[in-house]
C-alpha cells in the first residue's frame, strides 16, 4: 500500500493532489485540522491534514518530468513501518475537519449534504459528519442511498446518549415560553402515569395569569380522578406538596409567559422549591427558530432543567433543531409529541425512530 500525507489549506485541494498523485482509486484514511508556521506560537495558519492511500504502485498517476522515486523506498522497511506507525497515530486522534465547501465533493456526498442542510441541521454538527463521510465514500464507494443509511447510522451513534427513559421522579414540572403546549403534555403525562402504571397522582397549577389554562387543567383531572390545587405564591405551593404526599407523581404546570422577561424566572423561583425530588422539563416547540429555542434555554438556564420535552412534531417538515438543541447543550431528550390528543400523541424520545421520521422523506435524485 501506499500512502502519502498531504497538508493543505482546504478538502477540495487535497483532494486534486491525491487524484493527481495516487490515482481515482486512492482512499482517503484520515484528515484533521492542524496549524502550521507562526512566530512562538504566533501567526499560525490553519490548514488540513489529510492521510491518504492506494493499493498497489501500479495504480500511481505519474506526472511527466516529475523526479523518479528515491530508490528502493517502496521496499525499505523501515520506511514501511513509520508510514504505518504514523496512520496508527493519527486514526486513533481522528480530530474533525474544519467546514469547507462540498462543491467539490462527488455527487453522492453533495446530495446528502445538501439534505442535511435542508432539514437545518447546525453547520457544527456537519462539520463533524463531513470528515468520516468522505472517508466512508472513499472506503466503500457507496450510491446516495447507501450513504444516506450510513449518515442515519452516524447520527444514532452520536445522538444515543442523549435518550431519556425514566421514571419520573415524585414532583413532575414542566416550564417554557407561552404557546409550546405545557398544559397539555403535562395532561398526557399524567395520563401515562394513570393507564400504563396505575398510578395515583395529582396536578399543581402555578399558571394564575390564564383562566384558560386553569380550567383546561381541571378538565383533564376530572377525567383522571386526579385532585388540581392552584397556587398563588411560595406558601400555596408549600402547602400543596404537604396536601398530595400521599400521591405518586404530583404534575406541576407553570405559567407560560414571554421568555424574553427575566422576571418571568425569577418570579417561579420564588413560589416553586426546585428540590432533589423535583424533576423539571423544558418544553420547546419545534416550529421554534433555533435561534429562539437557544434564547428560552439560556433565560431558563439558571434553574435545575433535568430534560427536554419537543412539541408540535407534527407540524413542521424541517426538524433538525431538535439535534441541534442536543448537540450544543448535551441534554436529553425525553419526548416528543404530535397532536392535541390525551394521552396518545406524545412518545418517548429514541434516537433510532426520530432519525426515521427527519430523514424519511428521502429521495435519491
Amino acid at each position: 500500500m501506499k500512502v502519502k500525507k498531504y497538508v493543505v489549506a482546504s478538502m477540495p485541494q487535497a483532494m486534486k493532489a491525491i487524484r493527481s498523485d495516487l490515482g481515482e482509486e486512492a482512499v482517503i484514511l484520515h484528515s484533521k485540522q492542524i496549524r502550521t508556521g507562526g512566530f512562538l506560537g504566533l501567526f499560525t495558519k490553519a490548514k488540513i491534514e489529510v492521510l491518504a492511500a492506494v493499493d498497489s504502485v501500479e495504480k500511481l498517476s505519474v506526472k511527466k518530468n516529475s523526479s523518479p522515486p528515491e530508490p528502493g523506498m517502496e521496499d525499505n522497511q523501515s520506511f514501511m513501518k513509520q508510514q504505518l506507525s504514523e496512520l496508527s497515530t493519527l486514526v486513533s486522534q481522528m480530530n474533525q475537519m474544519p467546514k469547507v465547501s462540498s462543491s467539490s465533493y462527488p455527487k453522492a456526498v453533495e446530495g446528502v449534504l445538501a439534505y442535511l442542510r435542508l432539514q437545518e441541521i447546525d453547520e457544527a454538527i456537519l462539520k463533524s459528519v463531513e470528515a468520516p463521510m468522505l472517508e466512508y465514500y472513499y472506503l466503500h464507494r457507496p450510491n446516495s442511498n447507501q450513504l444516506m443509511e450510513w449518515m442515519k447510522s452516524w447520527f444514532v451513534n452520536q445522538f444515543k446518549a442523549n435518550e431519556w427513559s425514566g421514571p419520573f421522579k415524585k414532583y413532575v414540572s414542566v416550564v417554557g415560553p407561552t404557546g409550546v403546549g405545557k398544559t397539555t403534555t403535562l395532561a398526557k403525562l399524567a395520563a401515562k402515569c394513570v393507564l400504563e402504571h396505575n398510578q395515583k397522582i395529582a396536578f399543581i397549577t402555578t399558571d394564575t395569569y390564564r383562566i384558560s389554562a386553569i380550567e383546561q387543567l381541571k378538565t383533564y383531572a376530572s377525567i383522571l380522578n386526579a385532585p388540581l390545587t392552584i397556587c398563588y405564591n411560595g406558601e400555596d405551593f408549600k402547602k400543596a406538596l404537604l396536601e398530595t404526599e400521599a400521591y405518586d407523581v404530583i404534575f406541576i404546570d407553570t405559567a407560560g409567559r414571554n421568555f424574553l422577561e427575566q422576571q418571568y424566572v425569577h418570579d417561579l423561583k420564588k413560589i416553586i422549591t426546585f428540590q432533589e425530588d423535583l424533576q423539571t422539563f423544558l418544553v420547546l416547540a419545534l416550529t421554534s427558530k433555533v435561534s429562539d429555542m437557544k434564547a428560552v434555554y439560556e433565560r431558563f438556564a439558571s434553574l435545575p432543567i433535568d430534560q427536554l420535552i419537543f412539541t408540535k412534531r407534527d407540524e413542521t417538515t424541517r426538524k433538525g433543531s431538535l439535534l441541534n438543541m442536543l448537540y450544543h447543550y448535551g441534554q436529553k431528550a425525553a419526548f416528543t409529541t404530535n397532536g392535541q390528543g390525551v394521552p396518545e400523541d406524545i412518545s418517548p424520545f429514541t434516537i433510532e425512530m426520530f432519525i426515521e421520521d427527519v430523514f424519511g422523506d428521502w429521495k435519491d435524485e
